[in-house]
């Protein structure tokens, strides 16, 4: 038993049951065994729900800095997260590659910071990195809460302003995109098929996004018995 990613997944199960419903479509596509998932990052709270959504043990690619807090950087490392060090993306990618290789799956979210539910950000091409060094497919998913329901929260951390957007209330909606493997191109150079690769990933990011915002009221697919209880 894994007991600080169990507890690490209640803290986070409460948080989600308490504060948001979840609307989830397209669970069927999610494959078994190891793979890499990848998502827009409009919202801190986003990720909480997908330990619920996805079998097996998630570990997500977190900012090295969040590791420095002393309660949360400390359950972090213990639930076996992995630190993402700015210019160090190799050890990432190795630390990833270890987990995958165990039959676990990694959470990615490549944008690098919150896009607060706008157009999505450029995207750096670690995933694709990952995906072409291990084999294993990328499930491309995204997320949309109603802006009524994100509240943004203004701190300070790590001596400098931080900005951040949590969802209080509302229906969190996820939607799980069919999963694409990268496909090098006879001569092409490795930059640009790991460039290509991103960029038809996040895109297929941005239509999943798009399909939410266009027909949110239909019924979802699958909804979670643990958080959608209320």
């Amino acid at each position: 038993m894994d007991l600080w990613y169990n507890f690490a997944k209640s803290i986070v199960g409460f948080y989600s049951a308490l504060f948001m419903k979840t609307d989830i479509r397209g669970q069927e596509r999610i494959p078994d065994g190891p793979k890499i998932i990848v998502g827009n990052h409009a919202s801190i709270t986003d990720g909480f729900v997908l330990p619920f959504i996805i079998k097996g043990k998630l570990h997500f690619a977190i900012m090295a800095e969040v590791f420095s807090l002393h309660v949360i950087g400390r359950l972090l490392a213990l639930a076996d997260q992995i630190p993402v060090v700015k210019g160090q993306g190799r050890e990432m990618l190795k630390a990833a590659r270890k987990w995958l290789e165990r039959g676990d799956t990694v959470v990615i979210f490549p944008e690098g910071r919150l896009n607060f539910g706008a157009s999505l950000h450029r995207s750096g091409a670690g995933a694709a990195m990952l995906a072409m060094q291990t084999g294993v497919p990328v499930v491309p998913l995204g997320f949309y809460a109603p802006p009524e329901f994100i509240r943004i929260v203004r701190t300070r951390l790590f001596d400098r302003a931080s900005v951040g957007s949590w969802q209080l209330g509302g229906t969190l909606f996820v939607n799980i995109g069919k999963p694409l493997r990268i496909i090098s191109e006879e001569g092409q150079r490795e930059y640009h098929y790991l460039r290509n690769f991103t960029d038809e990933i996040m895109q297929s990011v941005a239509n999943l996004v798009r399909e939410i915002q266009e027909g949110g009221s239909k019924k979802p697919d699958y909804q979670n018995p643990l958080l959608n209880g209320h």
